[in-house]
């Protein structure tokens, strides 16, 4: 209990000894901070579904059907993305949800950006975070529920632990991030080797969680798929433009990669203040590490370097923070430049918002459009299933049958869901010898039963 002026007082009213007031007072002082931050990371997301449709992309509908496969012990990973065992994990408990799970996964994929953003601001401020807000595609990537905010939470958590000295902490972030994405297992293994060497007892527990991160990677797809690399070789082919197809992919990689934070934190980044040096290290390390797997034969996206550029956006905005307060002329500059550089990301929330917009209608209307064909069982006894290019995951989630079912070429016998990927793109895929079936909303459904 509290008596006057908050001292902490046991039951009979005699002060506490020192360890026991030590550990109360941390615990009052952790509820006080973390209770109304979980409250407002909450009521962000919730807003920012309200603001954007929330709609799942291409790589959240495989995440999605994996899980309810992996609940229903069925897992088939033989097509589509790479696979990454956190966010099926993540699915999988959420199919039990039902029709609300893919609003709920990217609800979750969304309050990780708001994570991250909190992460920043509680180490460095409110610029900082808005300079993660603002680092590339990050508001686009995470509206449509991809793991980019999470990682990015994830490594800057890390990074802050692994600065302050909390060992084991930072550890546990880094596995985190590890079960997203590769980029981090490199950083686990020297993160993991000094700890080994100041903590000789976590050596076993760390032997331990590297298989552990090693066997969720690896055996899910080895019994989805037969080929524990498969992940590996998908991440191998690149789409058209990015820094794997150029004569030097490292180069375009890091190329790319300097485009990704507003341009004026680059600037700042000289003027890092000490405490948040291990951050804008880590951060181009994990640029630098993209651009070698892209010289490897990976495909170098810039969506791979963002978590790294974030890393830089903090402490390049700490920096320009750091060099106001020296100039004060210098104070405008900065505002006016981080202004423009931000306006054109600004610019495009507009368009994000009418995209999401449209990716949430053509979910709704499949739904509809599935039933006015005569329902699962009907379509499927008509023969193979077919869809455009970029959708074999959500007709395969919505069908509820493996990726690998859905084809892209139609022909006879089977049934064609024919849409526009954009309301811009032209409809897809071409059917010829199909008849009508039924046209719902953005869908239109084709036979050639046999």
């Amino acid at each position: 209990m509290l008596g006057r002026g908050g001292r902490i007082l046991s039951r009979r009213g005699a002060p506490p000894t020192p360890g026991v007031r030590a550990v109360t007072a941390d615990t009052v002082e952790l509820v006080r901070v973390r209770v109304p931050a979980a409250a407002a990371i909450v009521l962000a997301t919730a807003i920012s579904a309200l603001l954007i449709a929330p709609a799942a992309g291409y790589d959240s509908w495989a995440w999605l059907l994996w899980g309810r496969e992996v609940a229903s012990l069925s897992l088939s990973t033989a097509e589509g993305p790479a696979f990454k065992p956190l966010p099926v994990a993540v699915c999988a408990v959420l199919s039990l949800l039902g029709p609300a799970a893919p609003m709920a996964w990217v609800l979750i994929a969304r309050a990780g950006a708001v994570v991250a953003v909190w992460v920043a601001y509680r180490a460095a401020g409110a610029l900082p975070a808005a300079a993660v807000a603002l680092t590339g595609a990050f508001i686009a990537y995470t509206a449509n529920g991809a793991e980019t905010g999470w990682t990015t939470a994830f490594a800057l958590l890390g990074l802050v632990a692994w600065r302050d000295g909390r060992v084991r902490v930072a550890i546990a972030w880094g596995l985190a991030c590890g079960l997203l994405r590769v980029e981090a297992w490199p950083f686990l293994v020297l993160a993991g080797a000094v700890a080994s060497r100041r903590h000789p007892e976590l050596r076993l527990p760390l032997v331990g969680c590297a298989v552990a991160v090693l066997a969720l990677w690896f055996v899910p797809e080895w019994l989805g798929s037969g080929d524990i690399l498969r992940s590996g070789a998908r991440a191998r082919v690149p789409n058209p433009g990015q820094p794997a197809t150029e004569g030097v992919p490292a180069l375009a990689a890091l190329r790319e990669a300097a485009t990704i934070p507003l341009w004026p934190l680059w600037i700042g980044a000289l003027f890092t203040p000490p405490r948040l040096r291990p951050v804008l290290l880590g951060g181009l390390a994990w640029i630098g590490l993209v651009a070698l797997m892209a010289q490897a034969g990976f495909s170098g996206e810039p969506r791979y370097s963002l978590p790294g550029a974030a890393c830089v956006a903090v402490a390049g905005a700490a920096g320009l923070l750091e060099l106001a307060r020296r100039h004060a002329a210098g104070a405008v500059l900065v505002a006016v430049a981080l202004l423009a550089a931000a306006s054109p990301k600004l610019a495009d929330l507009p368009q994000l918002r009418h995209d999401q917009a449209y990716q949430r209608a053509l979910d709704t209307d499949l739904r509809r459009a599935i039933a006015a064909a005569g329902g699962r069982a009907a379509l499927l006894a008509c023969g193979r299933p077919y869809v455009g290019r970029l959708r074999g995951p959500l007709l395969a989630y919505r069908l509820n049958v493996e990726k690998r079912r859905v084809g892209f070429a139609p022909r006879p016998p089977g049934v064609v869901f024919r849409s526009r990927l954009r309301d811009d793109a032209p409809v897809e895929p071409a059917a010829t010898g199909f008849r009508p079936r039924a046209r719902t909303g953005h869908w239109e459904v084709v036979d050639g039963c046999a």
